[in-house]
């Protein structure tokens, strides 16, 4: 449901921003019309490819039977001015992110929990509440964009002190 909602976000914010664009440059009917019609072709092409099966093997990591995923979601991972699209995942001794090949930047990123000093948030382009900070003990500051970063941040502090 998660990615309906935000395929649907995108494609209409999408739509009214290039809606404006071709309002002003050339008549509002314009405007209306192709927006809304380049708004529902950008969500629907979100949609699937955030739901997509290349996607989703793409960003799997390798588990043992006593590996535990215990939280794990779409993310992007700010890495040298960009945000690198991937998946996050929660393990019970570290922080795992895992790019798909769709980046510029591919990398897999691996934080021990015991390294993790504080979680903070951040607001995406100052204004979206989507943005997290993971602290570590090295003075290290990771950037992540995620869906519910108030869940992400509670599960990472419980067990945070589970390893502790």
């Amino acid at each position: 449901m998660t990615d309906i909602k935000n395929s649907a976000i995108a494609g209409i914010v999408f739509g009214v921003l290039f809606g404006t664009f071709l309002g002003l440059f050339f008549d509002i009917k314009t405007g209306i019309i192709f927006g809304l019609i380049s708004g529902l072709i950008f969500g629907v092409t979100i949609y699937l490819f955030i739901t997509s099966k290349t996607v989703k093997k793409q960003t799997q990591i390798a588990i043992t039977e006593d590996t535990e995923i215990i939280h794990s979601g779409g993310a992007n991972h700010l890495k040298n001015g960009e945000g690198v699209g991937g998946k996050l995942y929660l393990l019970k001794d570290n922080l795992q992110f895992k790019s798909h090949q769709f980046n510029v930047q591919n990398h897999s990123l691996s934080i021990d929990l015991k390294d993790i000093t504080e979680i903070s948030f951040y607001n995406s382009l100052g204004i979206i509440p989507n943005g997290l900070i993971v602290h570590t003990s090295n003075g290290i500051h990771e950037k992540f964009v995620v869906n519910g970063r108030r869940i992400w941040k509670e599960e990472i502090e419980k067990h945070i002190k589970v390893v502790k």
